[in-house]
């Protein structure tokens, strides 16, 4: 914890200089993160609609409304929320059995560590908690910390190449998640742009991975929409997903 907090305070001390973007930058669509911040004083929402299922009747299939906050503190750090409300159905015994409720509620921050320089990537450091006991259906035990590790290049005509590095744990147990993400964008016409991506984990020696594209559309500088859908086929199950979400900022006056 020494350790960790040592080096937060290096970096504050050091990163004073501009992430503001002309155009919004956001998570959305995909599941990568990228590595630079909103910007001071810019309040920043990401807000989507998935709904998801899988081959089997007997596994849960359903709908989750996320929710994502981000406000700059500085420069090059902001401070995040994340709300996520799941509701899911699946079969047991022959009747169809509902769960429903707040499924994640974390709180953490963002640091821009670096610019890219030449073909040396800009680099971010997130970490968020995810709080216990926040619903009945699907409330963890403990209190659980998320960490990534963002290294994302801009590459020639408006593409990007992203990658998000995780270490995550559920809060029910001791054991850890690895977790990558791979992310390749690129431009379709004016405003209109897309991406593939790969993206996967390990826990206990059991590894899966999954695949998602999609379209995201910048409607003005400060206002975003999109639309990408995804699967995977893992240990004999193929589960998929479709998304749909809006990201949009305002910009709190310094003087308030």
């Amino acid at each position: 914890m020494k350790n960790l907090t040592t080096f937060l305070l290096l970096i504050l001390s050091t990163y004073c200089f501009g992430q503001f973007n002309e155009t919004i930058r956001t998570g959305r669509p995909g599941q990568s993160i990228g590595a630079f911040t909103v910007g001071s004083n810019v309040l920043q929402f990401q807000q989507g609609l998935d709904y998801f299922g899988t081959s089997e009747a007997n596994l849960p299939e359903g709908f989750i409304s996320n929710n994502v906050i981000r406000y700059g503190v500085l420069e090059r750090v902001e401070l995040s929320a994340v709300i996520d409300y799941k509701y899911q159905e699946f079969e047991l015994n022959n009747n169809t059995r509902s769960l429903e409720g707040l499924s994640n509620l974390h709180l953490g921050f963002r640091v821009n560590i670096n610019d890219q320089k030449e073909w040396l990537p800009a680099t971010a450091f997130q970490m968020r908690l995810k709080l216990p006991n926040i619903s009945d259906d699907f409330g963890s035990e403990y209190l659980a910390p998320a960490m990534v590790f963002v290294a994302n290049w801009g590459l020639p005509k408006n593409m990007s190449l992203a990658t998000n590095w995780i270490l995550s744990y559920s809060g029910n147990d001791p054991k850890p998640t690895g977790k990558y993400v791979i992310n390749f964008g690129f431009p379709i016409y004016k405003q209109l742009s897309g991406f593939i991506e790969n993206y996967g984990q390990v826990n206990q020696s059991v590894y899966q991975t999954r695949f998602d594209t999609g379209l995201g559309y910048l409607i003005n500088n400060n206002v975003s929409v999109d639309l990408f859908a995804g699967f995977g086929d893992n240990q004999n199950v193929t589960d998929y997903f479709v998304s749909t979400g809006i990201s949009w900022r305002v910009f709190k006056s310094k003087t308030e």
